[in-house]
């Protein structure tokens, strides 16, 4: 199988390289003489030296799709992995020129400036046609079972062996086929080719083009004698770590001098430029809906004043980041009178005022927390906060519960706009929280809050009282002590 398999990814991927220049280039050439035909000042750049600046703006664009790794193998990577990196250099390319030419040009500048940032949204445009058309080819290819790698794995697990299964059968545009195991445990689901002591006669017949070692526990020795065997036979060898049910993000190798370590919650967030990019959108966002809200704040603030006695704003406690505790703003929606009596919220609650049932149905009682996203106590989007006798409670019953606390909590969050509101899995939402977490990037926070506007407005609220699930639920966690906003958080 290796013969006909061959792996030919350094010279396609330096064919690749030398394509997306020569597209950079033509781009840029193009714009050139479309600004010096089109541009209303006379642009007084000649050919060759407009030759000279392509060649050093493609050079330049190159080093920077190597260093965001835009060539990165595609086999196993989203599209929208590529996109990202592709628009950052784009960016990159239009701040440094824009940079260069108020620097060192004197004259033609307004030229220079549209020539140039032109020649990086059009050139970028371009290369992201042609990586996303790249990909949508290969993944047709490998559906139809061509462009496949012909795995075979030795493992003594049935659990690694479910683990690495799911991802190959729920992902088939990957192109990788499993042609059996090798072990000394029976193994359900594949074919069983032989023991570990066939394993060199085995890849000398068989010739597969990867060898996986999925060991849930093996001595160190032993490891290293079938890595040998595969080396001797130049089999690409790669292994599932033991541990793989503790994370699911790709980036957690990290090193101490040349020992590899394995960051076991490594997250996008960890990255200081995404952290600013994050909070800056926070304080730009928080202020643009403040001012884009305040005539509904102003009206919802008239209308609690009216429907009952008592403050405008109900302040709770809640948990934020790092597991510290943050006072959070709402809209009041309910009697203060009723605040310390126990019960699940229902449909018909009296304790809620008909008009804070109606600013509940359509989100409106949450608009004082944007304020909470300026202070920094909260984030436009991120986990829902919880108060903190649910927090540790849910810390002991729930896995890996207090990783939602490793970044900011949010007004909205991957979990609400997938409907995981009201009496809804507490594990569903984590496992969606998680997987914001480990896979943040920003146009993932724009999408999320582009969606939540029609995700908050006819919401419905479920609750216990009419929920037979909920009642045996509420059974098993005892009495809940009553909260101003009891749809909210994680018992929303």
């Amino acid at each position: 199988m290796n013969n006909t398999m061959k792996d030919y990814r350094y010279l396609l991927t330096s064919l690749d390289k030398l394509f997306d220049y020569v597209l950079n280039f033509l781009v840029s050439y193009i714009c050139y003489w479309g600004v010096k035909l089109f541009h209303p000042a006379p642009f007084g750049v000649g050919h060759t030296r407009a030759v000279f600046i392509i060649c050093i703006i493609c050079l330049v664009t190159s080093f920077l799709y190597n260093y965001h790794n835009v060539y990165l193998p595609m086999r196993t990577r989203s599209v929208l992995f590529f996109i990202s990196r592709i628009f950052l250099v784009t960016m990159e390319v239009v701040g440094l020129s824009i940079i260069l030419i108020l620097i060192l040009c004197t004259r033609d500048v307004s030229a220079y400036v549209a020539w140039l940032t032109f020649t990086a949204i059009f050139s970028g445009a371009t290369i992201m046609i042609k990586k996303v058309a790249m990909i949508s080819f290969l993944r047709t290819l490998r559906v139809r079972k061509r462009n496949i790698k012909h795995i075979l794995v030795v493992t003594n697990s049935q659990d690694m062996v479910d683990a690495y299964m799911d991802e190959i059968l729920n992902n088939p545009h990957f192109g990788y086929s499993v042609i059996g195991y090798v072990g000394n445990l029976n193994i359900i689901g594949l074919e069983h080719l032989g023991t570990t002591r066939d394993l060199d006669h085995l890849l000398k017949e068989l010739r597969p083009d990867e060898v996986v070692l999925a060991f849930d526990t093996v001595r160190k020795k032993l490891i290293t004698k079938y890595i040998s065997i595969c080396d001797n036979n130049c089999i690409k060898t790669l292994v599932v770590p033991a541990i793989c049910g503790y994370f699911r993000s790709p980036r957690q190798v990290t090193e101490v001098g040349n020992l590899p370590l394995i960051d076991i919650r490594s997250t996008p967030l960890d990255n200081v430029t995404n952290q600013f990019i994050k909070r800056a959108m926070d304080i730009v966002g928080s202020l643009l809906l403040i001012l884009v809200t305040s005539p509904l704040m102003l009206f919802t603030a008239i209308g609690v004043r009216l429907s009952s006695p008592g403050p405008i704003l109900f302040k709770q406690t809640r948990i934020g980041m790092h597991n510290k505790p943050f006072t959070m703003y709402k809209f009041r929606s309910m009697r203060v009178n009723d605040s310390e009596s126990t019960g699940w919220s229902t449909e018909n609650d009296p304790r809620k005022t008909k008009f804070g049932a109606f600013i509940r149905k359509f989100a409106l009682d949450e608009l004082p927390q944007f304020f909470n996203v300026l202070k920094g106590d909260m984030s436009l989007v991120g986990p829902r906060p919880e108060v903190p006798f649910y927090v540790e409670k849910f810390r002991k019953e729930i896995p890996l519960y207090m990783l939602k606390h490793t970044l900011r909590p949010g007004i909205t969050g991957l979990a609400q706009i997938k409907g995981l509101r009201g009496d809804t899995s507490i594990q569903a939402r984590i496992d969606e929280d998680i997987n914001y977490i480990e896979n943040w990037t920003f146009w993932g926070d724009i999408r999320i809050l582009l969606l939540t506007p029609f995700c908050a407005i006819n919401r419905h609220e479920k609750y216990a009282a009419t929920d037979e699930k909920a009642r045996q639920r509420q059974a098993l966690r005892g009495p809940r002590p009553i909260e101003e906003d009891a749809d909210d958080g994680e018992e929303e």
